[in-house]
């Protein structure tokens, strides 16, 4: 979709396109060409590609999608960091760009985001505790 609005700016000839030009190729540079794309897109479909043509055991296999799942989900996390801090540092007067800092803590800091990210598995562990998807027979087995 970046690519395509992109492409489009192009296209049109607008304006925006000089600015969003030095946006992607200085401040945006890692998170959006070496973080969303390299390492959210190439490199798990990549790796995908490469599980789907050899021979491999299930547990590589499945070791390989987990790794590609991880990999995509920093990418999509890229992705709207991308979008969010990106539409910040975009000046509406296309006169420069503007900067934009993280705090620590603060309602928009990093510390209420991390929480905000770990919370939905705080909460996922607290149900599976108390109300297991599996029979009760079958979290022994496995365990012991």
């Amino acid at each position: 979709m970046e690519a395509l609005d992109f492409i489009h700016r192009l296209y049109e000839s607008e304006e925006s396109i000089k600015i969003l030009g030095e946006l992607v190729s200085t401040k945006l540079f890692t998170s959006l060409i070496i973080i969303q794309v390299l390492l959210g897109m190439i490199i798990p479909l990549g790796v995908l590609a490469f599980t789907k043509g050899a021979k491999l055991n299930a547990e590589l296999r499945k070791l390989l999608y987990f790794f590609s799942a991880i990999l995509i989900q920093i990418g999509i996390f890229s992705t709207r960091w991308n979008v969010v801090i990106g539409g910040q540092l975009f000046s509406k007067s296309f006169r420069g760009l503007t900067t934009y800092k993280m705090q620590i803590l603060g309602i928009e800091g990093l510390v209420p985001s991390v929480i905000l990210i770990i919370l939905p598995l705080v909460i996922l562990g607290i149900l599976i505790r108390f109300f297991p998807p599996w029979k009760e027979g079958e979290a022994v087995a496995k365990t012991g």
